[in-house]
């Protein structure tokens, strides 16, 4: 087969030759994320076109000056009635491993290149104090990169407020230093002159000695000199003193004028920067699993607040991340997760294009705290929805959200394969060597790569076909990688990718179906040697409910045949059971092979294996065995039986039957091939007969060692199956 073609193709200005590359050594990998996108094309295309639509609808805003309105906190914003038209917005539906997440990344890289060439320009956003209404912050909008010069200069301007009024203080604190320390040595000085005077014992203002007037008594002469003197002097400069230590203690515990409050934030009037977008670059927000307060925004809860002495309101708001994918990407996988109430305020966000910022809580009773009494102004949030889910999202969404996405955007499908041409499997090559510049693994040999592409065929289940899923694929190369760097190689072989995918990538549902059919298998009584009357070996899967892993497995399965009137007289009636399959249930898709089964034999061969025979088929050590595969098993069986010809033990089969038109019994498609044929293998078996619509739709013989056989009708498995007696 030739997988890469014979050209030599130019790959971001460097050549490479398809016909002689022997690794993906030096493989140009692109910087430009939409490029790792493989697989997706319509999807793609589909994404260009809403960006489009979203980059001529800001561009139209910007002509209107639509944020002009924003640029003034003061001023008053757009009423609701004035919003900009809303979408649009996309949908990514998948299955997981698609590239819904990496188109989501890869979107916003464009839009901010798309942004460049349209000369449009993101917005950061600032919260200010409202001096009137505190609990109602107001929001400004600035040219991305503004938001910040805006808040250095406010910083600055509050730091030379500040720095004046620290200067004023200490030149206040300063003087009633000096004045307090005049005010202590006149105090002393008094008192000096007053014991002079005793000393000297000098007359009173009355013409007596001191000593005479206080009895010789110096100790009650100087309190009472100490009284009167420090009423003017002591008293005054105490009182200062403990004011000065009263000030120092309270602001160094910040309560005044430097309280601190959520965060460690001071109480101040700078406003604060809630979206920032200086870097100029297309926000690209992941939203996914988020609640209310991560997506709507909220304003923080702080102790002190009721008694004002904690942060001020317009410091305490968060931005959500509607608010900070404003202008860029909005993204929420999983989107059948939203609860109906985050859902109808995604709705009102994607209507009117802002939202105010209040408290929003994970628990439906915050308590009666003041943050719950602050709303800021309406705030932009602009932003282009892409939302991922499976499959099963469609019903699951919100009805009111979904009609807004089909109304303003687009739902696209992801594709889970592509087609197997060499252009194709040159992007595997280039997947690869993706992955590898992003581990720093080693290159992958041209045989490596070959085997991965034949790996991504398979997962396809498609011949002609090369699986999309390719986060499991990652595994694989990672590590294969791992298993030849441990070898001390410089290249990854084929081997090394092989024994990944035998070995070490299977999921834990695979590991636990493949566990229990290895024990099982040690008491099946399987022997695929010689021919044999009334036995035939059919291949089954085994499916994990949940995940959808599936498993091969071999069944054995007997018969019995007896006409009714070689034991018994005519009068009893035959009867016809099948024993080992599934009984109950909605779904008993081996119920329609039963009855199937007896209608062709009758169209064959005219005889009624129910009323004509006595007739008994059973899935030896098989319980509840179900699904349309096992029809052409058991017609084979009860063919051989009335043909009286033996059955080839070394031949294993599956395929539906259907009832004969024009004589011809035809053997529709079936599902599990892969892992049908692979348990046959396994098992022993020379030869697996499967429905010609699988051959060709889905089967490359070279993927098996076992020979795999086309069959179109009843006979074309009968002539490969029967031998004569």
């Amino acid at each position: 087969m030739d997988y890469f073609g014979e050209d030599i193709e130019t790959i971001h200005g460097k050549k490479w030759n398809w016909k002689n590359f022997k690794s993906t050594k030096d493989y140009p990998v692109s910087n430009n994320l939409l490029e790792w996108v493989i697989g997706q094309e319509r999807a793609l295309n589909e994404c260009y076109l809403c960006l489009e639509e979203w980059v001529h609808k800001l561009k139209n805003l910007k002509e209107e000056k639509w944020y002009e309105a924003w640029k003034d906190p003061d001023k008053e914003k757009p009423q609701i009635t004035k919003t900009a038209p809303p979408g649009p917005y996309l949908l990514l539906l998948g299955d997981p491993g698609t590239g819904k997440s990496l188109i989501g990344r890869a979107l916003s890289v464009h839009l901010t290149d798309l942004y460049k060439k349209k000369d449009i320009e993101l917005q950061d956003v600032v919260c200010w104090q409202n001096e009137v209404i505190p609990s109602e912050p107001k929001i400004s909008c600035h040219p991305a990169g503004e938001g910040k010069k805006i808040l250095l200069k406010q910083k600055l301007k509050e730091a030379k407020k500040l720095f004046l009024q620290r200067i004023g203080v200490k030149a206040i604190i300063y003087l009633m230093i000096i004045v307090a320390s005049i005010f202590m040595f006149a105090g002393f000085y008094y008192l000096y002159q007053e014991k002079v005077s005793w000393d000297t014992n000098a007359m009173t203002a009355y013409g007596e000695p001191i000593q005479t007037v206080h009895n010789g008594d110096f100790s009650k002469f100087m309190i009472d000199a100490f009284v009167s003197i420090g009423s003017i002097t002591f008293l005054p400069a105490g009182m200062m003193l403990m004011f000065l230590i009263l000030v120092t203690v309270l602001g160094r515990f910040g309560v005044l004028g430097s309280a601190k409050g959520i965060g460690g934030a001071k109480a101040t009037k700078v406003p604060k920067y809630i979206v920032d977008n200086s870097r100029k670059v297309a926000p690209f927000i992941d939203a996914t699993g988020h609640g209310s307060a991560q997506l709507f925004g909220s304003i923080a809860w702080d102790p002190l607040q009721t008694g004002g002495l904690g942060t001020p309101e317009h410091q305490r708001v968060s931005a959500g991340d509607v608010h900070r994918a404003h202008g860029g990407i909005l993204y929420i996988d999983e989107i059948k997760n939203m609860k109906p109430d985050e859902a109808i305020t995604l709705l009102t966000v994607l209507e009117d294009g802002q939202l105010p910022i209040t408290m929003r809580s994970r628990w439906s009773s915050a308590g009666g705290t003041a943050a719950m009494a602050v709303a800021t102004e309406p705030v932009p949030c602009m932003c282009f929805l892409v939302g991922a889910g499976n499959f099963d999202s469609i019903g699951q969404v919100h009805p009111a959200l979904m009609d807004r996405i089909y109304g303003y955007g687009k739902v696209v499908r992801m594709n889970n394969d592509m087609p197997n041409t060499v252009e194709n499997r040159r992007k595997y090559v280039q997947f690869i060597a993706q992955e590898v510049s992003r581990f720093w693994l080693i290159p992958f040999s041209r045989e490596a790569c070959e085997e991965m592409i034949d790996k991504g065929r398979r997962r396809s289940n498609k011949k002609d076909a090369l699986s999309t899923k390719f986060r499991p694929m990652i595994s694989l190369v990672k590590t294969a990688a791992t298993l030849a760097m441990s070898e001390g190689l410089e290249l990854v072989e084929r081997r090394h990718v092989r024994e990944a995918i035998d070995k070490h990538c299977k999921t834990i549902q695979k590991q636990i179906l493949e566990h229990q059919m290895s024990e099982r298998g040690k008491l099946l009584e399987i022997s695929p040697e010689g021919a044999r009357l009334g036995q035939i070996y059919g291949v089954a899967v085994v499916k994990d409910p949940y995940s959808g892993e599936m498993t091969g497995n071999v069944l054995a399965v007997k018969g019995f045949l007896e006409k009714r009137n070689k034991r018994c007289d005519n009068s009893l009636q035959g009867y016809y059971k099948v024993t080992g399959i599934a009984k109950e249930g909605k779904e008993q898709f081996i119920a329609d092979s039963v009855a199937k089964v007896r209608s062709v034999i009758l169209q064959k061969y005219g005889v009624d294996i129910a009323q004509e025979f006595f007739t008994h088929i059973d899935f030896a050590q098989a319980y509840r065995v179900d699904g349309p595969s096992a029809g052409v098993t058991m017609t084979i069986l009860l063919c051989s039986l009335i043909e009286g010809k033996h059955i080839r033990q070394d031949v294993a089969v599956t395929g539906e039957i259907n009832v004969s038109v024009d004589d011809v019994v035809p053997v529709t498609a079936v599902g599990g091939l892969h892992e049908k044929i692979r348990a046959a293998e396994m098992w022993g078996f020379k030869k697996v007969i499967v429905p010609a619509k699988n051959y060709k739709h889905s089967i490359d013989p070279r993927d098996y060692k076992i020979k795999v056989i086309p069959g179109e009708t009843l006979d074309d498995y009968l002539r490969e199956s029967l031998v004569d007696s």
